[in-house]
């Protein structure tokens, strides 16, 4: 079962919330739905995409700004909950049929050409 849409729509209305609280007590829930749809161990829910936003919200709420050499990440996993909900990150649009299999695919190659250049 794949994660719903309504929980990848409330990772991307938590980069406007104001509420550490509220982001506080969602965090549980996300972690449990995550696990239902197989999302284990340690490293893969610390470093899944909604888990990411919602932090990040929560250290900005916290500390007034997010920067801890996450590099691209914040932005893939809010351009990632786009295309969850159907949205296109790149233009204010519907999400057109094969557009997100592109977008991954195109992640994918520019991490590969990254970690080259970092060996």
């Amino acid at each position: 079962m794949p994660i719903s849409k309504k929980t990848w729509q409330q990772g991307l209305h938590s980069q406007s919330a104001c509420n550490l609280s509220g982001l506080a007590h969602f965090l549980p829930r996300l972690l449990d739905e995550l696990r239902a749809n197989g999302v284990n161990g340690t490293a893969a829910l610390n470093t899944h995409p909604l888990v990411r936003l919602i932090v990040a919200q929560m250290a900005h709420l916290a500390y007034g700004t997010f920067d801890c050499g996450a590099g691209n990440r914040w932005q893939r996993a809010y351009q990632l909950a786009e295309m969850e909900t159907g949205i296109s990150p790149y233009a204010n649009r519907p999400l057109e049929p094969g557009e997100k299999e592109r977008i991954l695919a195109s992640w994918d190659k520019e991490d590969r050409q990254t970690q080259g250049e970092a060996a």
